[in-house]
């Protein structure tokens, strides 16, 4: 016996934009801004931030991008999140469709429109739209998209007791595909559902040779016995702004940092750990999995320094550029 199905609707232009405008809620009524090189201009409604369905960052993950915080004094590292943008492009040979100094003029005015004073740029360059194949000579050209979003940091709480880390089982990425910050984030949404479906904060993947990596979208660095900030060799894992610039800032507060590569075991035997990402900023860990820090601000008061010192760059310092 033969199920029946109702039958499918054809919608129109006018049916279409009432179904985007009803599918604008949950998260999305928190994107305030959207700018697209394919549609050649701002949109403030959410409804309208789409992406063609053809374009190569959607189904085949070919596009780079970045997100960057900005605050009411500024927007906070954007020449080193572009420096970063134009090397992932390089690396895959995706070129600009306008000037870098246009592309700026493009998210300072997006912030603008948004209104808001606090917030992130979500910034992305695609291959383009214009076929569904792996050929990334079949399009029509790049496109560049910049969503401005709300900010939801972590609770207070959370930069105070610290957050739950643990070792992620989902695969380190080869290392060409860790450095280069492309659409293609299959295994960090997978490593971001491991931790949820865990009760975790974050979790962070290894090596093979059980080296610590990096999180889904965050940096991972400790305190050894001694005091020293180590962070990451950057073989296997993104070059984080946020990691980069909290080491500089912890070297001018007399801390000494290493950058080397370090296992669970180096983990459990230091005073301390944080996470550094660009929605984060620096935030400590409150355990490892079974390794716990209460009161992890005592424990490794470099930590607090460290802190403070982001908190009074990202609004003070000389990396900020207003818009």
């Amino acid at each position: 016996m033969s199920r029946k199905f109702e039958s499918i609707g054809i919608l129109n232009d006018q049916s279409f934009i009432d179904v985007l405008r009803r599918q604008a809620v949950g998260a999305r009524k928190n994107y305030r801004a959207f700018y697209s090189s394919f549609l050649g201009g701002i949109s403030l409604e959410p409804h309208h931030m789409v992406v063609p369905i053809d374009d190569h960052m959607v189904h085949r993950g070919d596009a780079v991008f970045e997100a960057i915080k900005f605050v009411r004094e500024g927007v906070y590292a954007l020449d080193r999140h572009l420096d970063r943008f134009d090397v992932s492009r390089d690396t895959i040979g995706l070129s600009l469709p306008f000037s870098r100094a246009h592309l700026e003029q493009v998210i300072f005015e997006t912030i603008r429109a948004s209104k808001l004073e606090t917030g992130l740029v979500r910034l992305f360059l695609s291959r383009g739209p214009g076929g569904f194949t792996t050929n990334p000579y079949e399009v029509t050209g790049p496109q560049i998209y910049c969503a401005i979003t709300e900010l939801a940091p972590l609770s207070q709480e959370k930069y105070k007791s610290g957050v739950k880390v643990g070792i992620s089982k989902v695969q380190v990425k080869e290392g060409f595909f860790a450095r280069t910050k492309t659409c293609n984030y299959l295994p960090n949404v997978l490593m971001k559902k491991e931790s949820i479906d865990r009760a975790l904060d974050f979790t962070v993947s290894r090596d093979e040779k059980g080296k610590i990596a990096e999180s889904s979208t965050e940096n991972f660095a400790i305190i050894d016995a001694k005091g020293s900030l180590v962070v990451p060799k950057f073989d296997r894992i993104l070059k984080g702004v946020t990691m980069v610039r909290a080491a500089e800032l912890a070297k001018a507060q007399g801390i000494k940092v290493l950058q080397k590569s370090f296992t669970k075991d180096d983990v459990r035997k230091a005073k301390g750990a944080v996470m550094l990402g660009t929605t984060l900023d620096v935030v400590p860990v409150q355990s490892f999995e079974s390794k716990k820090w209460n009161d992890p601000l005592d424990k490794a008061p470099e930590i607090k320094q460290i802190m403070e010192a982001f908190q009074y760059d990202l609004k003070r310092g000389p990396l900020l550029k207003r818009f």
